[in-house]
């Protein structure tokens, strides 16, 4: 069975739970960046357009140790994102610290129809992480709909994710049912070609990534520190680069893996290079067999970059997950923004579906005001999806009981 999505569901009358993800970023106190909480307007307004009895928020912030109510930290309060969820939400947002327990049940049983309340980070409780069915049963009786808008936490085994789903009928937020339907789209029934632009500092942590998607793809290109341990492998002397030299057999495995499918695997073919990772320090364009004993590769050159670019247009689709170089120093932000530009203008004619996912790979496109079809804000759901594992947030949707779904 399919996850069913709320967009023909009546909420009127209803006591709806819904889990969000308002991990936000926050420097004294401020929001730094309010992307999360723009992605769940539409879910929060489907619902207050039925006029629902009210909907209680449920999300963590930060990773707080459980903790007594008394000791609760302020700093690891969900209150000032209650605050700018008011705002942009245009409708009233009540924040509780109240104990999830009969104190919150009697302030949600007081409110007038149609309220928004914001409870305390979930983070809070022991039996969130510990996915536990007392808490699973407590947070149940918070209302009588259950709502994940929370992709970005499906890969969770915690009690706000998948426990509560044990309880109460259970549906899929517009947010999280876009982002799924993007991933299906991109992975399991694309526009082909397709390529993916896969980076990171080390091979080893993205072994099923690249395995998984040599299976999916027409091409893959690798880039950072991954391809140093490719091309390693492969013989090349990589001088001072950062090279994982206990994984060259990991390497080897995804380099015999692409030989053994139809995937093209792409690796770079030169190198921006230098003797240090210092900001505007002196740098040089190498083949990547002319890597000298005292330089490393900090970012792809500019042969790769025509290569890469020649690729993407042959594809109607492509998937990037991380900076080809050390995008935090310049000038080894080059390549990657150069890709962003390049992928946003072949989206903006229409040629190409284009989704990027990853922190780095976000920053990278909003800081180039890059247009792409879909960013996803999500982390490690994203990458463990991309992968081919199930996640539980998203298997505890698709295997509800008919019978507890509410008509």
């Amino acid at each position: 069975m399919s996850r069913i999505s709320i967009k023909n569901i009546n909420f009127s009358e209803k006591k709806v739970i819904v889990r969000l993800d308002l991990n936000l970023p926050l420097k004294d106190g401020q929001i730094q960046d309010v992307t999360r909480i723009t992605r769940i307007i539409p879910t929060l307004k489907t619902i207050l357009a039925t006029n629902p009895k009210y909907i209680v928020i449920l999300s963590h912030l930060g990773r707080p140790k459980p903790k007594p109510q008394t000791q609760w930290d302020k700093n690891d309060s969900l209150e000032p994102i209650a605050s700018a969820l008011q705002e942009l939400l245009g409708h009233s947002v009540i924040f509780s610290n109240k104990q999830i327990g009969p104190d919150l049940y009697q302030e949600l049983n007081t409110l007038p129809n149609g309220s928004v309340l914001m409870a305390e980070n979930i983070r809070f409780y022991s039996g969130e992480e510990e996915n536990s069915n007392d808490f699973s049963k407590q947070l149940s009786q918070l209302g009588d709909m259950f709502i994940n808008d929370a992709f970005s936490c499906c890969h969770r085994v915690h009690a706000s994710v998948v426990g509560i789903t044990k309880y109460l009928p259970s549906y899929a937020g517009l947010c999280l049912d876009k982002e799924l339907s993007v991933l299906e789209n991109i992975l399991v029934n694309p526009k082909r070609p397709v390529v993916g632009i896969v980076a990171g500092s080390k091979v080893s942590t993205k072994i099923d990534l690249l395995l998984n998607l040599l299976n999916k793809l027409d091409y893959l290109f690798v880039g950072g520190g991954m391809a140093n341990t490719l091309l390693c492998a492969q013989g090349y002397k990589m001088g001072g680069s950062f090279v994982e030299n206990d994984r060259l057999g990991i390497a080897e495995a995804v380099l015999q893996k692409a030989k053994n499918s139809r995937c093209e695997l792409l690796l770079p073919i030169d190198a921006v290079v230098a003797k240090k990772l210092e900001p505007n320090i002196s740098t040089q364009v190498v083949s990547i067999d002319m890597i000298d004993a005292d330089q490393a590769m900090y970012d792809i050159g500019p042969k790769t970059l025509e290569r890469l670019q020649n690729i993407l247009k042959l594809c109607k689709t492509v998937l990037w997950n991380g900076p080809v170089g050390v995008y935090e120093v310049s000038p080894f932000d080059q390549g990657s923004n150069i890709i962003a530009k390049s992928i946003a203008q072949r989206t903006q004619i229409g040629k190409i579906i284009s989704v990027a996912g990853g922190g780095d790979t976000i920053a990278v496109v909003g800081e180039n005001s890059a247009d792409f079809t879909y960013v996803s804000t999500a982390g490690g759901a994203f990458l463990e999806w991309l992968e081919g594992k199930v996640l539980p947030g998203v298997e505890a949707l698709e295997s509800i009981n008919e019978q507890k779904l509410v008509p």
